[in-house]
């Protein structure tokens, strides 16, 4: 097995310095012994590579459906739904960017509620 040591000596990188790199946090020490190391290298992209299929495979698993969050923005679910999701939405960027957009206002969308319900009540009256 391979000796997992700083990269200032013969070793090489440790796990946590390769999570940290893959993750985008290098330090000019790693970043050389990344440079020069073979090995180090190799490990560093099976670890990208396989952050990025656990992304692609577990992508928002835990999170509440799009109609879950249609019926938080309204309102619609009970006090502890409500409660769990706003919790959630602390933690998920993906979730709190979903209920952003879904609490935008859009003036065309607007408009054409209106006029879809001018056209209900006009209808009838005619009737």
């Amino acid at each position: 097995m391979e000796n997992d040591q700083r990269s200032d000596g013969a070793g090489h990188l440790s796990g946590l310095e390769l999570v940290a790199a893959v993750d985008g946090e290098l330090d000019e020490a790693t970043a050389q012994h990344l440079h020069h190391c073979d090995l180090c290298r190799q490990r560093l992209v099976t670890l990208r590579n396989l952050q990025q299929a656990l992304r692609r495979r577990l992508y928002r698993v835990l999170c509440p459906s799009t109609d879950q969050l249609i019926d938080y923005c309204q309102g619609l679910l009970t006090p502890a739904q409500q409660a769990t999701i706003a919790h959630h939405l602390t933690s998920c960027p993906y979730c709190r960017s979903e209920v952003d957009l879904l609490m935008q206002r859009d003036p065309l969308i607007d408009r054409l509620l209106l006029s879809s319900l001018l056209d209900g009540r006009v209808l009838r009256f005619l009737r």
